[in-house]
C-alpha cells in the first residue's frame, strides 16, 4: 500500500470512530430530557437526598422558611433577601432565583450560589459578559438525584446587575438552573 493511501485509511478510520455511537467529543454523552419548569407544589414530605438545589421540594421546604406569611418565596439564610424556586415535573428544585436585599460583590454572590449546590461540584466554565457573568458546575450527586432530568449533573449560575450591565461589585440577582447542556454556553445576557 502506498504511504499516502495508508494516511488516508488512517484518517478515515479516525473520522469514523469519532462519529460512532457512544463516542462523543462533547464533555458528556449522557441523555437528559426536558425536566419541565413548573410551580413547585406545597405540602410534600421530605425525602432522603440533597437539601438545596436539586432537592425534592418537600425536603427543600423543610429546610427553608418562607419570606413572610403570604409569600411563596423563601429566606436566603446567608444574607438578607429571598429565593424564588421552580420545580421539575417530578417535584425537584431545578431553578432558583436568589435576590439579595442589598447588592452583593461577585465573591459573596458566588459563595451564596456554591453553598446551594452539592459539595462534589466542579467548575465547567466561567464566562464574563457585558450584561452578566455565567458559570456552569457539574456534580455526580446532582446527576444521581435528578436522574434523566439532569443526567449530566450540571447547574448554571448567572449573576445579573441593574440596568443591563454586569458590575462585579453589585450583583442583584443570582439565577441557578439546569437548562444549558453540559459545556454549552448559549445564554444571552
Amino acid at each position: 500500500m502506498l504511504p499516502n493511501a495508508r494516511l488516508l485509511v488512517a484518517a478515515i478510520c479516525i473520522a469514523m470512530a469519532s462519529c460512532a455511537p457512544g463516542l462523543s467529543s462533547s464533555p458528556s454523552a449522557t441523555s437528559t430530557h426536558d425536566p419541565g419548569n413548573v410551580e413547585c407544589p406545597g405540602g410534600k414530605t421530605d425525602r432522603a437526598g440533597l437539601v438545596n438545589f436539586g432537592a425534592y421540594i418537600g425536603t427543600w421546604q423543610s429546610n427553608r422558611s418562607h419570606d413572610g406569611p403570604l409569600s411563596s418565596d423563601y429566606v436566603i439564610g446567608i444574607v438578607p433577601g429571598y429565593v424564588a424556586v421552580r420545580c421539575s415535573n417530578d417535584g425537584f428544585v431545578v431553578q432558583e432565583e436568589i435576590h439579595p436585599r442589598f447588592q452583593s460583590p461577585a465573591g459573596q454572590a458566588l459563595r451564596i450560589a456554591l453553598t446551594d449546590i452539592p459539595d462534589d461540584s466542579n467548575k465547567v466554565y466561567d464566562h464574563a459578559r457585558a450584561g452578566c457573568r455565567v458559570f456552569q458546575y457539574s456534580s455526580a450527586k446532582l446527576a444521581h438525584q435528578l436522574g434523566a432530568d439532569d443526567a449530566d449533573g450540571r447547574v448554571n449560575i448567572v449573576f445579573e446587575g441593574d440596568g443591563g450591565a454586569y458590575n462585579p461589585a453589585a450583583v442583584r440577582v443570582i439565577l441557578m438552573d439546569l437548562y444549558d447542556k453540559l459545556g454549552a454556553d448559549t445564554r444571552g445576557c
